[in-house]
């Protein structure tokens, strides 16, 4: 395979990103090119996200053009990976006849093999087994572009929560940790190439090390890796309200390379609501947690998902929502329309809500959070704000990066300024998504 050429086309979560980021690695490693179009590649991979309808409409769409650049290219061989290949399994390469592999969430370690084996054979294959201890967790991701910067690291992935609308446990299986002195090698590894920030991921962090016996927490992970030279920022996502306790707050507050921002999806502000997703917390368990953190951490920015139009949502719960909104007052939300997914719980619940009232609702919702976001960002206005450089815009050549508190910030300067340098920046201007600032 060595000089081929390959394309990655990714959706979903940030768990996705990082997976393509290591099929990268794999097929470099075998001696393939990384290409910007599908039409220049031979080895085509689509890594896929099913926890919306939506997303996976945009997988078939891509899956379309197979066929056609095939004619143009016979060696050409296309592979789906991910959540939806989990999913469909073998039931892609019967939907898709110009598909060629389908490679499971735990089995993307294979890919070069795969495509070896496709190619040797001239058969469609599938590989989707679950694993007691997915190779794919073990994987290091190819660091290039704004990654001379900032890199996930993968500490757990899976989750063994089922809440009700969630297809994640079916297509990444249960919690499974990393070791943690393998994630204090990898990233030390990434200080010693220069990585300044680094974003751990998993479908529920709070519950790293559960499934290890207990000994390794989060917490003490954190610790260990604040304590890594030259790592001087550290992130986190995600976060379940439900394991959320003092002692993660505490670090964040103590520790002084963690970041003073947490995502804590919400998702409903109304109990009946919660209860029917299986979220296992109250909305007043939930407040007393950012209650807990705002004392704890008086700057620190909270942000969340919601989603609307659950089967069986009232007027009555989706205003409860909408309170919780401007009560807590996020500085940020992720907002979506429920999407029913295939053997989930709450896919075969009654009272599903028609379309039009969820997009009513999504409107309201994004119009309540844009006032909020605004106002915290005017209030940022005059303010020095430490901000790790990730780049400069292709279309300005400005530069830009981000607050500790995960905040965009565009640069307006004719000084040079260098990726992975901090600078004190004075904020000029808030505006919707972002907000401008000059050197201080």
């Amino acid at each position: 395979m060595a000089g081929e050429a390959y394309y990655i086309e990714t959706y979903g979560c940030q768990m996705n990103e990082h997976d393509s980021e290591k099929m990268a690695r794999l097929l470099e490693d075998e001696g393939l090119i990384a290409v910007d179009s599908p039409e220049r590649a031979d080895v085509i991979v689509i890594n896929t996200c099913a926890i919306r309808e939506k997303p996976e409409h945009k997988v078939y769409s891509s899956l379309g053009r197979i066929a056609s650049l095939k004619k143009k290219n016979p060696r050409l061989v296309a592979i789906v990976a991910g959540c939806v290949a989990q999913q469909h399994k073998d039931g892609l390469l019967a939907r898709v006849q110009s598909l060629d592999g389908v490679l499971g969430t735990h089995c993307i370690s294979d890919l070069p093999v795969l495509v070896k084996e496709i190619r040797r054979t001239g058969q469609r294959l599938s590989r989707t087994n679950f694993s007691d201890d997915a190779p794919s967790l073990h994987l290091p991701s190819l660091c290039k572009g704004s990654r001379k910067v900032w890199s996930y690291v993968t500490i757990m992935q899976g989750c063994s929560n089922f809440c009700s609308y969630c297809i994640v446990p079916y297509t990444r299986g249960p919690e499974q940790s990393r070791r943690m002195g393998e994630i204090i090698d990898e990233v030390e590894q990434l200080a010693d190439q220069g990585i300044k920030e680094i974003t751990l991921l998993g479908q529920n962090v709070n519950a790293y090390g559960k499934d290890l016996g207990g000994e390794e927490t989060f917490a003490r992970l954190l610790r260990r890796l604040s304590e890594i030279r030259g790592i001087q920022r550290i992130r986190f996502t995600t976060s379940h309200p439900k394991d959320f306790d003092e002692e993660l707050a505490c670090c964040i507050r103590d520790l002084d390379n963690v970041c003073e921002h947490l995502h804590l999806p919400l998702q409903a502000g109304s109990d009946r609501v919660l209860r029917a997703m299986r979220r296992r917390y109250t909305y007043a368990q939930y407040v007393q947690k950012v209650e807990l953190l705002r004392r704890l951490i008086p700057k620190v920015a909270i942000t969340t998902d919601i989603i609307v139009g659950f089967p069986g949502e009232s007027d009555e719960d989706f205003d409860a929502t909408c309170k919780a909104l401007g009560d807590i007052r996020f500085d940020q939300i992720f907002s979506f329309k429920y999407s029913p997914r295939p053997g989930t719980a709450a896919a075969s619940l009654p009272s599903h809500i028609p379309d039009t009232v969820k997009k009513e609702r999504l409107s309201v919702l994004h119009e309540i959070q844009s006032r909020i976001t605004e106002a915290y960002h005017a209030a940022l206005v005059d303010t020095v704000q430490e901000v790790l450089i990730e780049g400069t815009r292709k279309r300005t050549c400005q530069p830009y990066g981000r607050t500790r508190c995960n905040k965009v910030v565009n640069v307006e300067t004719n000084e040079s300024v260098q990726a992975g340098e901090i600078r004190r920046v004075r904020i000029t201007r808030g505006l919707k998504h972002s907000l401008v600032g000059t050197l201080d």
